[in-house]
């Protein structure tokens, strides 16, 4: 080694110190890593209540759970913004999410599902039968006087004066998704089902006289304001102590979502988590729903979250006792 690039070497010896010490301090500031999802733990990712200041509460749901090793997303909250910054508090790598199930077509559960794409854009997604939210929709587009339309030129005529019954294949809010709309509860993997049910409560109006556009979608008697019913997604896996029940919203009624569980899956309730909805009902109202979940339908244990109501955490706690699980924001249910 010639004497100049032995006296260059001695020179950077400082600069060469300081980085070894930067990186070394670096190395213990910055972040361990993503966070390891357990099998059978539930983690609330977007709420608006919860114990840990350094999230962001808003209204809205999304919890993320592990069973039999499947990563699954469960609502993605109102705001992609506030579902990215906490999932990224909570260090959830949300790349490794196997697939996703949407409760119902409300802002508050699936705006966020617009940042997983952006970072895992084919993730599998289960999606109520929805035809408002992209579903196929079988339509009539014939009218009345059908013999009307020989009378126009075939260049005015629906498809060339073709066939005016048809389905509509949409783009969907999610386009280019890899999205599945499921219509009927069922199976999609060992011990995991989708529970569909449709709200008396909430839904879509057609009111439009003589016949309804949408085939099998409005089908109440006729000249009525029709309701739909909007359509609901519940995730319940099967464990040795019984259904483990995660809800969205429970427009349907959580005492109807527990029932149509019960029915499907031939099992007992051993946890319901998720969204109760009862912030509408009154004391009275409330205290004869929890007797019904606890004493006819014999569930174990609750974990109340989102749009279930302060009166409604009160008195379930009361009832459920040890029995009821704290599932605010950032919280850990096993």
């Amino acid at each position: 080694m010639n004497y100049s690039r032995f006296k260059l070497i001695f020179r950077l010896l400082p600069v060469i110190f300081f980085l070894q010490y930067f990186n070394s301090v670096y190395a213990q500031k910055k972040p361990a890593g993503f966070k390891e999802i357990k099998e059978g733990e539930i983690i609330n990712l977007y709420d608006a209540f919860g114990k840990d200041s350094m999230l962001k509460k808003d209204f809205g749901f999304s919890c993320i759970t592990k069973f039999h090793g499947k990563i699954i997303l469960f609502d993605a909250g109102s705001n992609a913004d506030l579902f990215k910054y906490n999932c990224k508090k909570l260090a959830i790598d949300l790349r490794k999410v196997d697939f996703v199930v949407v409760s119902h077509g409300h802002f508050d559960h699936l705006n966020g599902i617009d940042y997983l794409l952006s970072i895992h854009p084919k993730v599998k997604i289960y999606f109520p039968y929805d035809i408002f939210w992209g579903a196929p929709v079988p339509f009539d587009a014939t009218g009345q006087e059908i013999s009307c339309k020989d009378s126009l030129p075939s260049y005015q005529q629906y498809f060339d004066g073709g066939p005016t019954k048809f389905t509509i294949h949409q783009s969907g809010r999610f386009w280019n998704s890899n999205i599945e709309f499921v219509k009927s509860s069922r199976e999609i993997m060992p011990g995991l089902h989708l529970i569909a049910t449709s709200s008396s409560y909430m839904g879509y109006f057609s009111c439009y006289p003589n016949k309804s556009f949408v085939e099998g979608q409005f089908n109440q008697a006729k000249d009525e304001c029709k309701q739909s019913g909007l359509p609901e997604l519940s995730c319940s896996m099967k464990t040795e102590n019984g259904q483990i029940l995660i809800v969205g919203c429970s427009h349907t009624g959580i005492d109807n979502i527990i029932a149509e569980t019960r029915k499907i899956t031939e099992d007992k309730i051993d946890l319901v988590y998720g969204g109760f909805h009862m912030i509408p009902f009154d004391r009275k109202q409330t205290i004869d729903l929890i007797f019904k979940l606890k004493n006819e339908f014999m569930v174990k244990r609750v974990a109340p979250a989102h749009c279930t109501g302060h009166l409604a955490f009160k008195l379930l706690q009361d009832s459920f006792e040890k029995n009821y699980l704290y599932a605010g924001l950032g919280s850990v249910v096993k």
